[in-house]
């Protein structure tokens, strides 16, 4: 386990359960986000906001009593996190953390992450696109380095515009005209309904087109998530990390059939 912040007492952890419910942890740690950055600490605004650490109790051999801020990462983060521990690039961070929480009468003891013990389904991967833009690369990089350093909510949004603008692209690149302010479910129809590449989809092109109309009904759901449960905006409550997953996910699954199917 590595411990980015310690406060007086032994280093011993013994992990219990955690201290609030999902949406009181949220609240508490939205108004210590609120807090930091009303005080221009904003570095340690955004490493609490993206980091999905969860409030624990905890205890030691000493039988003493404490809460915790823990954080049980993939083996990318943990690494990551493990290498700017050692820099002492978190040390000032971290300590402004703890300082608001006290402040907030949560006072926690220690700020730590562990590797997640629990073997994940690997993500999919990223897609070399043949058609793209400087928008689109920067933002698919960005979304794969937020989700390997802070968990999948706070690649959510960059994926969103990754695809957005990845579409826009496919339509501009064929000649396909469009509203300039075209989301990305009236895009993607678009792009199905009148695109030269996307009219022949094989022998079970019926199956194939009820596959296209879900694949339309789960971008369509990806707006109001983005808007309201991601950090695209100030929102109090994020999407849980297997949710955030789900949603990279099938944004990067349409972004490789896209590409597989309008690639010369």
């Amino acid at each position: 386990m590595i411990r980015l912040y310690q406060g007086s007492g032994s280093s011993e952890i013994v992990l219990g359960e955690p201290c609030l419910s999902p949406d009181a942890w949220a609240r508490l740690k939205a108004t210590a986000v609120r807090l930091l950055r009303a005080r221009s600490r904003n570095i340690a605004a955004e490493f609490l906001e993206t980091t999905p650490f969860e409030l624990h109790e905890g205890s030691n051999f000493f039988n003493d009593e404490f809460s915790l801020l823990y954080y049980a990462a993939p083996l990318e983060a943990y690494v990551l996190l493990g290498e700017r521990a050692a820099n002492d690039a978190l040390g000032s961070v971290c300590r402004g953390i703890a300082e608001t929480m006290m402040e907030l009468k949560q006072p926690v003891r220690f700020i730590a992450v562990d590797l997640h013990a629990t073997s994940s389904p690997l993500p999919v991967c990223t897609p070399s696109l043949a058609i793209t833009s400087d928008i689109v690369e920067r933002s698919l990089s960005e979304s794969e380095k937020a989700v390997v350093s802070s968990g999948g909510v706070a690649g959510v949004d960059r994926a969103h515009t990754a695809l957005h603008g990845y579409l826009r692209a496919v339509c501009l690149e064929a000649g396909l005209t469009f509203a300039e302010d075209a989301d990305i479910t009236a895009l993607f129809k678009q792009i199905w309904q009148q695109h030269p590449a996307m009219q022949d989809h094989g022998p079970r092109g019926d199956d194939v087109a009820r596959v296209g109309k879900a694949m339309a009904a789960m971008l369509d759901a990806l707006n109001p998530l983005r808007n309201r449960a991601t950090l695209a905006h100030a929102n109090d409550v994020l999407l849980p990390n297997a949710e955030a997953m789900l949603v990279i996910n099938g944004i990067r699954t349409v972004l490789h059939y896209l590409n597989a199917k309008l690639s010369p």
